[in-house]
């Protein structure tokens, strides 16, 4: 069956003003619609499982883990609304088969959800950055509970503030894509339209950001560790040309002379830093195909799949956590399988 296509040149055919078309195959549909559903329990899971390993296991009450647990709490509502979207794209009568309030409200917290993913995803490079390049154990700074749970609140409140700014404007609503099935925002007019490309620039500069940070960590460890290998070579040279009594006081100067910076490079914040960069290159990937298909003219079936894959994102960082995390790995199995650990 072929697929409607959109004439882009016409400003008013936007994403957010396609009720009129007809609507994707079925066929389509339901193998997304059977995605999410057999997603929905993994993700609801995966979820809770890392915000109950960071409540009960104190190795896990970290400043960091308290970003982790805001971005399991994101997943874990994006999961939550996976029913409900299902629920539009199974629909064969060209409208919500439930009420529209909960098609808005799912299209609203979906959309607060990923600024939410986003800017927690961002936070906490940010920290990861700080802590091993500023050396902050030892001393307070930025890096206290207090300070980033008052982050958490911010993040929360933007996000809220984002969907809500289009309604208080007048500029859109929340509610459900006839042609698309599915619940989401619709621009009433041009300023609508801009309301869909500032989000996605948003998403798409916080995921730059958070990049950058990781490779300024990724840099800084590199670094570093030449510096410490360079000082083992120097301190070795020495040893082998002098006596006992130089050799003891080069191996000394060599300790005292390494910076702080060095001394806060310990293997599990640097194994930590690298796992949480990996969270962030999943999401890119489930990220790009949406970018890819939003920058090809026409809206067809390939718009439903990639907006599956990008929600497919909220179950996988839970995998992640439970194979690569070293802390989360082994509090999951004490959770899972308390006999074996005990």
């Amino acid at each position: 069956m072929a697929l409607t296509t959109i004439d882009w040149t016409d400003s008013e055919q936007s994403l957010g003003n396609l009720t009129e078309l007809s609507v994707i195959a079925f066929h389509h549909r339901a193998i997304v619609v059977s995605i999410l559903i057999a997603l929905t329990p993994i993700g609801l899971f995966g979820n809770a499982l890392v915000i109950i390993a960071v409540v009960v296991a104190k190795k896990l009450r970290t400043i960091t883990n308290i970003l982790v647990t805001n971005l399991a709490v994101t997943d874990f509502i994006s999961c939550l609304c996976f029913p409900f979207l299902s629920a539009g794209l199974l629909s064969q009568t060209g409208s919500y088969p439930i009420h529209d309030i909960i098609c808005a409200t799912t299209g609203g917290i979906i959309i607060a959800c990923a600024y939410c993913s986003s800017s927690t995803l961002l936070a906490i490079s940010f920290v990861r950055w700080y802590v091993i390049t500023k050396s902050v154990r030892g001393h307070q700074g930025i890096h206290t509970p207090k300070k980033v749970v008052a982050l958490v609140v911010i993040i929360w409140t933007q996000s809220l503030a984002l969907i809500a700014l289009p309604l208080v404007l007048g500029i859109g609503t929340f509610g459900y894509f006839k042609y698309l099935q599915i619940c989401g925002f619709k621009g009433t007019n041009l300023f609508g339209n801009y309301y869909l490309l500032f989000m996605g620039i948003y998403i798409a500069i916080a995921l730059m950001l958070t990049l950058v940070f990781y490779l300024l960590v990724l840099r800084h460890v590199l670094r570093h560790r030449k510096q410490i290998r360079n000082m083992f070579t120097t301190a070795e040279d020495i040893r082998s040309g002098t006596i006992l009594k130089n050799q003891s006081q080069a191996s000394s100067t060599s300790r005292e002379s390494r910076p702080p910076k060095i001394n806060a490079i310990n293997k599990m914040e640097v194994e930590i830093t690298k796992n949480l960069s990996v969270v962030v290159g999943v999401l890119m990937i489930c990220t790009l195909p949406q970018s890819i298909n939003l920058m090809i003219p026409g809206v067809d079936a390939l718009m439903i799949y990639s907006s599956m894959i990008i929600l497919a994102n909220s179950v996988v960082n839970p995998i992640i956590y439970g194979f690569k995390h070293p802390i989360f790995k082994e509090v999951f199995k004490s959770l899972l399988w308390p006999s074996r650990t005990a």
